[in-house]
């Protein structure tokens, strides 16, 4: 769902739709996530698809949410200071790591994640 509307946003050159996401992806790295309407979306499609939860770690899936946010806060200001450009490749860059996290199960945040957590806990 991501994808899609990262894909929106650049087809129809309005941002507006970001800004959306990143309310949505504040909402996934910094609360609960009951409020997310992304969240509350899939879990329907889920149910009414029957498909059976995969069960992963939170601490890297809300750091991923976390990195959603920053890249959303980020293409929104560039866009906001007409750096058109700039906000169309960073809005493209989110849409390919939404593309590989629904496609092929590769979450870059989890990575990123995973590695920084590695550096941090090895120097101790």
């Amino acid at each position: 769902m991501v994808a899609v509307i990262a894909i929106v946003c650049v087809v129809f050159s309005n941002y507006w739709a970001i800004v959306f996401l990143l309310f949505d992806f504040a909402l996934r790295a910094f609360t609960t996530g009951k409020f997310s309407v992304l969240k509350f979306i899939a879990i329907k499609i889920a149910n009414a698809l029957s498909l059976t939860p995969k069960m992963k770690d939170l601490a890297p899936k809300k750091f991923a949410a976390g990195m959603g946010f920053g890249f959303c806060f980020l293409i929104t200001t560039i866009f906001i200071f007409n750096y058109y450009t700039a906000a169309l490749i960073l809005t493209l860059l989110l849409t390919a790591f939404a593309l590989l996290e629904s496609l092929f199960s590769i979450c870059i945040g989890c990575y990123v994640y995973t590695f920084i957590h590695l550096i941090t806990n090895s120097k101790a």
